[in-house]
């Protein structure tokens, strides 16, 4: 992992509030909790990498982020949703564990309009 150890994101990052970047995406981890369960999600739009340092946002013309969900996990354990994250193949086709060389842990800078 770049920027980070796959340990430590393992650890906390995963599901509190991480911003991986892959392959021209940033993929938002973050995970709910309520009375009942844990809502556990990954949602992913178009950045650019700066310097494996930080990402920018690409902004559609009219400035509003478009973004998909490519993962959303329901339980009330903690350690089964990660199981089902680390099984899943989220990153252009690859699980976390396939990708984990590539992902940068990135901190967010402004985002640009897409030309």
């Amino acid at each position: 992992m770049i920027n980070g150890y796959a340990e430590q994101f393992l650890d906390t990052g995963w599901y509190s509030e991480a911003t991986l970047y892959y392959k021209g995406y940033i993929y938002w981890h973050e995970a709910q909790t309520n009375d009942k369960e844990t809502v556990f999600f990954v949602d992913r739009w178009k950045a650019q990498n700066e310097e494996n340092q930080y990402y920018h946002s690409i902004l559609q013309s009219d400035g509003t982020l478009q973004w998909e969900r490519v993962l959303e996990i329901h339980d009330t354990d903690l350690e089964m949703i990660k199981k089902r994250f680390l099984e899943s193949a989220i990153y252009d086709g690859k699980t976390f564990w396939d990708a984990e060389k590539e992902l940068a842990w990135l901190d967010e800078g402004e985002p640009i309009q897409s030309s």
